[in-house]
């Protein structure tokens, strides 16, 4: 080690360290004179007599006095006396200093944000973990990304991406790439009974975009908004941050209770549902209540965003038609997503959009820069034309439906004196409910602990909640781990002194 006596102490330089000597040089200068042991204006020592007390090459101390120089720290002719700069900035000043911890300033010295703002960052949500391209059990909206055909994708995505000639290297395509609206238009009338033109499709980075996009677009603060209790907690989040406020209105075994909102008497500017497979309950909204939703915001003249986010997946026979199917009078927002059909870091949604709205919503997305790339969107324009998207589909349909009946399967021998599954036809995660005295949010703890993520049923009511539960996936866990984790849960909610079911 290369010692040096001086006036902050002694500098040490180590010949074997991987970074050059000029640099440990110039770094234990520079946090000596940020941390104020070589005050401002004083002398160093001429690079030569330094270069002699540590036993090293005059060029190291010349190197590491001229990048100090250079930026600021050093001031004087190198060779005719170096000393520290006099003045040095704040910012250099800053460098050297513990900050303030913000999480934990008083309010006043913490950085502000907008009631909007605070709004939004009071919702929380769990993110996912995947683990060698799998979900963690029973973590819910997960696909299976290993089932994924990627080396197909990647030659379609390359092809796109190959030539600047394409048209597809520029700023944006506004709404969406033509041939990906004609392809998602025709998919959604043929699966879900969508009636629409390419012109309502709007493309979007994914379906929280979407969210946000119709949020913007159809409510002004103050305006309430009806949603499902329980409900999903990225739509709660959208239209907190648009300023709406949330009318809860409980949802039954026929899916969201009309009746129940209207007797509420607040009048919303938009409802927002999941008909085809609501989430968290995965019930299916029943035909009478459709044509009731429906009729009550023509004569209301509010809007419907039907989150139609996973109905490619059903088990059991067809699902009912789409909302947007049966509206005649243009008041019903549809929108979908790929990232459970494909995958989530795909980052692909879509909205389908009234006539009477299609300027508009244009108009918006080119400002709101909710637009995924173009080379992504022709990859997929080419994906879904070439039949893959279809023949991918069916397949995980397959899968999904085996792994929900290994998982209801293990619940009932695994869990089943801690939980009740619920019934579903489809989807890709199912409440199991534990005993009504019990708590969610412990028994969801105490799973978190052991590395096996379930979610509340409670953190979906924005109200009291009604039920306990635990909201499960299977998509993305293979079956052959499906029972072990059960056996897992199982363990740990009789450890953790979970109730019963009597």
């Amino acid at each position: 080690m290369l010692r040096s006596p001086l006036p902050l102490g002694t500098l040490d330089l180590d010949p074997a360290a991987a970074a050059p000597l000029y640099r440990q040089l110039y770094d234990a200068l520079r946090g000596a004179i940020l941390d104020g042991r070589l005050a401002a204006g004083a002398r160093l020592p001429s690079s030569r007599i330094l270069a002699v007390d540590l036993g090293v090459g005059r060029n190291t101390v010349l190197s590491a006095y001229e990048q100090l120089a250079a930026e600021g720290y050093l001031e004087g002719q190198v060779g005719a006396g170096t000393k520290v700069a006099s003045v040095l900035p704040d910012r250099l000043l800053e460098v050297g200093r513990p900050r303030t911890d913000t999480r934990t300033a008083k309010p006043e010295a913490a950085a502000k944000l907008s009631r909007r703002g605070e709004t939004i960052a009071s919702v929380k949500r769990t993110a996912p973990r995947y683990e060698r391209g799998q979900g963690r059990a029973f973590q819910h909206g997960l696909p299976a990304i290993d089932q994924f055909p990627a080396a197909l994708w990647s030659r379609f995505l390359a092809r796109c991406a190959r030539d600047p000639r394409n048209g597809l290297f520029g700023y944006e395509t506004g709404e969406g790439f033509r041939p990906l609206r004609e392809a998602i238009a025709a998919h959604a009338g043929a699966a879900r009974g969508v009636v629409c033109t390419p012109d309502q499709v709007i493309v979007t980075t994914g379906a929280q975009a979407a969210l946000d996009l119709a949020a913007r677009m159809v409510i002004d603060p103050g305006d309430d908004v009806w949603i499902e209790e329980p409900g999903y907690l990225g739509a709660r989040g959208a239209f907190l941050g648009a300023g709406a406020e949330l009318v809860p209105v409980p949802v039954d075994g026929e899916g969201i209770d009309v009746e129940a909102g209207i007797s509420a008497g607040r009048t919303p500017r938009l409802i927002y549902v999941t008909p085809s497979h609501q989430f968290p309950l995965g019930v299916t909204l029943s035909l009478p209540r459709r044509l009731q939703l429906l009729d009550f915001a023509r004569r209301e003249r509010c809007w419907i965003l039907e989150d139609d986010y996973d109905s490619e997946y059903r088990y059991a026979g067809r699902p009912l038609a789409s909302l947007q199917g049966l509206d005649r009078a243009g008041r019903v927002l549809y929108m979908g997503t790929f990232a459970k059909t494909l995958f989530p870091a795909l980052k692909v949604g879509y909205l389908i959009v009234p006539d009477t709205l299609i300027d508009a919503f244009r108009t918006a997305i080119r400002i709101t820069g909710h637009v995924p790339p173009s080379a992504v969107q022709s990859a997929l324009a080419d994906f879904i034309g070439e039949g893959h998207f279809g023949t991918h589909v069916r397949r995980m349909r397959a899968v999904y439906a085996a792994r929900q009946a290994c998982l209801v399967a293990a619940i009932d021998a695994e869990l089943g004196t801690f939980l009740e599954a619920a019934p579903g036809d489809g989807g890709m995660q199912l409440v199991a409910y534990l005993a009504p005295h019990a708590s969610d949010r412990e028994a969801s703890e105490a799973a978190a602990e052991a590395g096996i993520q379930v979610t509340p049923l409670s953190a979906y009511h924005l109200g009291a909640r009604r039920r306990n539960g635990l909201h499960m996936g299977f998509a993305a866990i293979p079956e052959t781990q499906i029972g072990k984790s059960a056996r897992r849960l199982a363990a740990i909610l009789r450890e953790s002194g979970t109730p019963r079911r009597v």
